[in-house]
């Protein structure tokens, strides 16, 4: 684990959705997502030597994104406090009636079980004080050991700007998670299409908690159908992160919209020590991405991009790894 009050790693699971955050004494997942070759659950469990989740943010039940819930539940690592959108439960049961994908059924089945996680935390992970640890650990942390200060916020588009269909409506339902260290954000919104961006933009509580971010998940793997001007240029990121589908995914819109609103900041690469100034990440060409922060005047970003290779090739993962 980093020495920063917190460490978040966007894992690359080809077209899907998948984060870890550290924070204190707290571990938070932000969606699900996997791949056949790798399983953020079991690399949490097994690499980290984690055996709980203290949060988990699924922003939508779309497969990319709740692919990794039965590795979850099978390494006991189901979260203790669950947000996630509620309504879209009687979508999934019409869903999973017409479904034929039986893991993604299977993964449904567990989403389901969560609406059995409805506790009341005190306090919540919207107080600055819910990641505290004890004065003992203080000194194991270069600044000093404060590890409160850290908040997640939760917003949703109103329900008029879910659209008609399914799909749409799924999409739209996504929640926007902005995470706040001091004044460092992190903006993710899920796969949340245009029509619920500018919903979105009309809330004024949603819009003053991400104004002014470090860094901007692109919504929906960065397509152009998520692309809303004015609520990326009030996020102002220095660095946008792509979790794209493939290489030469038309749909995308790194190049042209993105990268020329990114102000860019500098990224190590892990495997070779170089930096570069960057403004826009993908997991599909940078690998696994980690973000350190203290504050807004202390963070940074690096990349691994043989992390995923090296794991998928480990007699350890293939001998333990059953999913």
């Amino acid at each position: 684990m980093s020495n920063h009050v917190l460490d978040i790693r966007v894992w690359d699971v080809n077209h899907g959705s998948a984060m870890f955050l550290h924070v204190g004494r707290r571990d938070i997942v932000i969606d699900a997502g996997a791949n056949s070759d790798f399983s953020p659950a079991w690399w949490i469990s097994n690499r980290f030597r984690r055996n709980k989740i203290d949060y988990m943010i699924i922003s939508h039940p779309h497969h990319d994104h709740i692919e990794d819930l039965d590795a979850f539940k099978e390494e006991d690592l189901l979260p203790e406090i669950i947000q996630r959108p509620k309504q879209a439960r009687d979508i999934l049961e019409e869903k999973i009636e017409e479904e034929d994908d039986e893991e993604y059924i299977e993964d449904v089945e567990v989403y389901f079980e969560l609406d059995d996680y409805s506790g009341d935390p005190d306090p919540t992970p919207s107080d600055p004080e819910w990641a505290g640890v004890e004065k003992s650990e203080r000194r194991f942390r270069s600044d000093g050991g404060h590890r409160s200060g850290v908040t997640f916020h939760n917003f949703s588009a109103p329900e008029s700007g879910w659209g008609e269909g399914n799909y749409e409506r799924l999409n739209n339902m996504s929640r926007m998670t902005v995470v706040n260290c001091r004044g460092f954000k992190l903006v993710t919104a899920g796969d949340m299409l245009e029509e619920g961006i500018e919903g979105l933009i009309q809330k004024d509580t949603a819009m003053e908690a991400c104004e002014d971010a470090d860094i901007l998940i692109a919504p929906h793997h960065g397509r152009d159908s998520s692309y809303v001007h004015e609520f990326v240029t009030h996020v102002d990121p220095d660095i946008v992160i792509f979790s794209e589908k493939s290489e030469g995914d038309d749909q995308n819109t790194v190049p042209t919209k993105y990268g020329n609103i990114a102000n860019g900041a500098t990224v190590k690469n892990e495997s070779t020590g170089e930096t570069n100034e960057r403004k826009v990440l993908t997991t599909r060409s940078d690998g696994r991405i980690r973000i350190q922060a203290n504050s807004n005047n202390d963070w940074k970003v690096s990349h691994s991009p043989s992390h995923t290779e090296e794991l998928a090739e480990s007699r350890k993962y293939k001998r333990n790894h059953s999913y």
